[in-house]
């Protein structure tokens, strides 16, 4: 990292990227990758960066993220080639650009809470400002709010989301802060990424970001991928996508047949997967050959994703032309002004100012983490500013985090271990007692005394048990509570959700043939008058018990057959108000669905699963609600999927109802 590669022998540099990949991938709150980076670059050369040329860089960059994400969003999400021109690529309104919203709140945040944020940081930042609720971003909140911090928010609950683009278009403002330290930028990617992302998408926000950490000293698109590539594993299914684009541009393809290609070995039934839109954003930088107009064109007319996309490549090849030499006829229509999709106290929404104070956060982490840059003839105003920004790490004398060895969630009436991991910051030895405060019919056994010297940590195992009967909630929040002899008390809360509980009758089938088993929606299998007369007691009498620690329902894990079946499920749980809400359900199989009595909707025929696949207007009721699904398997495995959603436009809210319960 920090550009060492020209500087040292390759294997040197191997060693020392694999090395540092683990580092800041596997703990993201440790700077020893940073160390280690400092140590082995004493030899490297500190290269200066004129201000002015930083400026129109980072200027450059966010006038191509905006051109790009507004002549995207016009055909968000259509899965077809387009045939815009540059007469027509224009929309006739500009809107918001949620890509960059969510950039200029980490920015925010840097301003604010300085340059060693980390991701608990930005995740509040995100739930105290911003409602978005999309796809990840929306298990994200539902995550975080019921107590669960990054990283586990990030792949959570989340399996269909959780390798897309929402991550990967916030890595701008990571490279921009770090000119010509691609490795730093890739430190802060992480932390932002595993907010709402794991794994390829990680690597994703992580690639990008140094290659916009890289635009300031090299200009050479092929060369900047490859920097790029030096942060994603060799083994990963990201970089054998980018290594694929690579190849069919040596092979002379052209870019039609690069998109095919892509699609044909990468491409994914989400619109917003991470796999083919930076596929289709690297064939727009390389096939359009550092034209502003043509590099947009391909980007645009290539589908998907296309905010995105055309968002991502304007902010690099914005970059690396810098601002003064984006074409006129592409800089005039977008201005100097952002517009933002929830609010955020600003004092101004230029273009201009939001690249100014981005620069002047760079100049702040240049004093104290990017020491391989120098950023010279700094304007005196824009110096002070910087000098502003909180430099400090701030360091707790005693820090408590959380593993929860699994899942962060929990059944009825089971017993989970979890573990305790306890820091001591200080120089001195710290004696105390450490405990786990619970909710109301909860248990949890273990107290420790903890007894750590200078620097000292230590792991202490917890085992707490759900209740077996009442209720229990969606979400609880737990407290580790660390007292100190001197009376001194450390505090953190953490989330464990509490699984639905699922009640299930069958399987049922038929065998048609030697080699056939079936199952049929229209056929009862019971009697389902009485799901409507409301004798579910009777219905369920013999019904085995499912936990649901995720929307997914765990069936194959319950019934392993193999074959087609139908199954009938019932699930009670208690609202604290009346409400109307979209019954959300995903399914590879058919199904009914009934909500206390009523049929309210059925599916068939679709047998790809996604978590959006159905989407029914229902009323709950304060207090005791049931729903039941007759689900027919008709696929190799079980896919059911089911949760309820209330879009509020409000901060600090999860438009996926976090404050039910189940009745055990």
């Amino acid at each position: 990292m920090y550009y060492i590669g020209e500087y040292i022998t390759t294997e040197y540099t191997i060693f020392f990227k694999k090395l540092l990949i683990e580092c800041y991938f596997y703990n993201s709150n440790s700077l020893i990758f940073i160390l280690l980076a400092n140590l082995f670059g004493e030899i490297a050369v500190v290269r200066t960066l004129n201000y002015e040329i930083y400026f129109d860089k980072v200027y450059g960059g966010w006038i191509g993220k905006c051109i790009g994400g507004a002549i995207g969003a016009q055909v968000e999400g259509q899965k077809k080639l387009h045939d815009f021109t540059e007469e027509t690529a224009f929309p006739e309104k500009w809107p918001p650009n949620d890509d960059l919203d969510l950039q200029v709140l980490w920015l925010h945040a840097l301003r604010t809470r300085g340059i060693f944020i980390d991701s608990r940081d930005l995740a509040e930042e995100w739930a105290e400002h911003c409602w978005y609720d999309f796809n990840e971003y929306g298990r994200f909140l539902k995550n975080f709010l019921r107590g669960i911090d990054p990283p586990v928010s990030g792949w959570f609950d989340n399996e269909y989301f959780r390798e897309s683009m929402g991550s990967p278009i916030r890595s701008e403002i990571w490279g921009f802060i770090c000119p010509g330290n691609p490795g730093l930028a890739t430190w802060y990617a992480q932390k932002d990424a595993v907010l709402d992302h794991w794994k390829n998408s990680v690597w994703a926000e992580q690639f990008l970001s140094a290659i916009e950490a890289s635009v300031f000293f090299e200009k050479d698109i092929v060369r900047l991928i490859n920097i790029g590539l030096a942060y994603v594993p060799e083994d990963s299914k990201f970089y054998k996508l980018v290594q694929l684009v690579l190849e069919c541009r040596e092979r002379g393809l052209n870019w039609l047949e690069a998109r095919n290609i892509v699609l044909s070995r990468f491409g994914h039934p989400d619109f917003t997967s991470v796999y083919q839109n930076l596929g289709f954003t690297l064939i727009a930088l390389l096939w359009g050959e550092y034209d502003f107009g043509k590099t947009m064109l391909i980007a645009l007319n290539s589908g998907y994703d296309t905010d995105c996309t055309c968002a991502t490549a304007g902010a690099i090849l914005g970059a690396i032309l810098g601002e003064k030499k984006i074409p006129e006829k592409w800089r005039k229509p977008i201005g100097d002004a952002f517009e933002m999709g929830f609010s955020l106290p600003r004092e101004s929404f230029k273009i201009s100012d939001l690249a100014r104070e981005t620069c002047e956060v760079g100049v702040a982490v240049s004093k104290v983490l990017n020491r391989k840059v120098e950023i010279v003839n700094v304007p005196k105003e824009v110096y002070e500013r910087a000098l502003k920004i909180p430099l400090g790490k701030p360091t707790p004398k005693v820090e408590l985090s959380v593993d929860y060895l699994g899942l962060p969630s929990i059944g009825k009436g089971e017993t989970k271990t979890i573990e305790v991991f306890v820091k001591n910051n200080s120089g001195e030895y710290i004696v105390g007692e450490l405990e786990i405060a619970v909710p109301e019919n909860w248990v949890v056994r273990e107290k420790y005394y903890v007894t750590l010297g200078p620097r000292e940590n230590r792991f202490y195992c917890f085992t707490v048990q759900a209740p077996d009967k009442g209720v229990l909630f969606n979400k609880n929040i737990l407290k580790i509570i660390f007292r100190e002899v001197d009376g001194t008390v450390w505090e953190k809360s953490f989330g464990l959700c509490g699984a639905k509980l699922w009640k299930a009758v069958g399987p049922f089938w038929e065998g048609v043939s030697p080699f056939e088993d079936r199952a049929y929606i229209d056929k009862e299998y019971i009697d389902e008058s009485l799901i409507a007369e409301g004798k579910l007691d009777k219905v369920f009498e013999k019904a085995v018990e499912i936990n649901a620690y995720e929307s997914v329902l765990p069936l194959d894990q319950v019934f392993p057959l193999k074959g087609e079946y139908c199954i009938y499920l019932l699930h009670r749980f208690l609202c604290p108000s009346d409400r109307e809400v979209s019954l959300v359900v995903g399914s590879n199989g058919d199904f009914k669905l009934w909500l206390n009595g009523e049929l309210v909707g059925e599916g068939k025929n679709r047998y790809i699963w996604n978590p959006f696949m159905y989407w029914f207007k229902v009323n709950i009721r304060k207090g005791e609600n049931t729903v039941v699904i007759k689900y027919v398997k008709k696929t190799e495995k079980a896919r059911l999927s089911l949760d309820f959603y209330k879009r509020e436009k409000v901060p600090g809210n999860s438009s996926w109802q976090i404050d039910l319960a189940t009745i055990l």
